[in-house]
């Protein structure tokens, strides 16, 4: 039987990835999320003037489809005016079960819906998914049927995406642990390596206070960056701001900004010999806008 090196592997598998980047070029990413939708008409001047002040130039933001597409609207249009590019978010820990498929189907609809309304200054440019089945208890009890359900839930709206707008950028949200997990019956690939082969960006949460050393952030990442590499995708490095329960090494709650800044502008340095590096994320507006100086 011909043997064939990983890389070659992931193209016979999958063969029409795509490998588009982000529209902003070169620049690097600064992103974070935006969860509390209902901000978006309560407080959109102080969200926009925050994002611009620390220069954010993407956005995540969290789309209630229950919701006509001109309750963004206006928000979106001053996102965009201040140079950030904006992505749909959504995502539960089930949206992993094929049973729940057409809850993420319908914000694909949905920005499609909403793309069709506005002009180009008002657009979103990507959909951006943060499910994480492996918080529900199937995973524990059948953890191989579960990432099939995934798969097919992954292929399902990326497909939808890129025939709705090829240009749109799609990506999601990993934990830096996954590339362990491996995929039901391809024991040589892990479940982190096709889902960046899925997606045009993924966001790795290496939620760490440090950047370099051991049990650091650009130690936590070098194995999606290198699959990245491979595959010619770009990966997001992302941190956390919210109080953790897991220990003082996991966010930059207790260090406060200054220090979290200071630290993300390490990596460049420290990852430049990837390609794949696009830059970093903040999770999430809610907690980084009231974290300590």
């Amino acid at each position: 039987m011909k043997q064939f090196s990983r890389t070659a592997l992931f193209f016979l598998m999958f063969p029409a990835l795509f490998l588009t980047g982000f529209s902003s070029g070169e620049k690097p990413v600064k992103a974070t999320w935006l969860w509390q939708t209902y901000q978006t008409a309560s407080a959109p001047d102080q969200i926009v003037a925050f994002a611009a002040a620390k220069g954010v130039n993407l956005l995540y933001l969290k789309i209630d489809t229950s919701l006509r597409p001109s309750y963004y609207h206006t928000f979106i249009q001053k996102a965009r005016a201040n140079g950030m590019e904006v992505h749909a978010l959504g995502g539960k820990s089930g949206w992993g079960l094929e049973r729940n498929r057409p809850e993420i189907l319908s914000l694909v609809d949905w920005v499609g819906r909403y793309n069709q309304t506005v002009e180009t200054d008002a657009a979103i440019t990507g959909i951006h998914l943060d499910i994480e089945p492996y918080t529900l208890p199937e995973w524990k009890s059948d953890q191989n049927e579960v990432i099939r359900q995934w798969m097919g839930n992954v292929n399902a709206y990326v497909t939808k995406a890129k025939e709705l707008d090829p240009s749109l950028q799609v990506g999601c949200d990993i934990p830096f642990w996954l590339d362990k997990t491996a995929l039901p019956d391809q024991p040589v690939v892990s479940i982190s390596e096709w889902l960046i082969s899925r997606h045009d960006h993924v966001t790795v949460m290496a939620y760490r206070d440090r950047a370099e050393g051991p049990n650091s952030i650009s130690a936590l990442v070098t194995q999606e960056l290198e699959m990245a590499d491979r595959l010619g995708k770009k990966v997001i490095v992302a941190v956390e701001t919210k109080e953790s329960n897991e220990g003082n090494f996991v966010s930059f709650y207790e260090e406060g900004t200054a220090r979290m800044e200071d630290e993300l502008s390490k990596l460049s340095e420290l990852l430049a010999s990837h390609p794949s590096f696009a830059g970093v994320a903040i999770h999430s507006y809610e907690y980084w806008s009231v974290l300590k100086e």
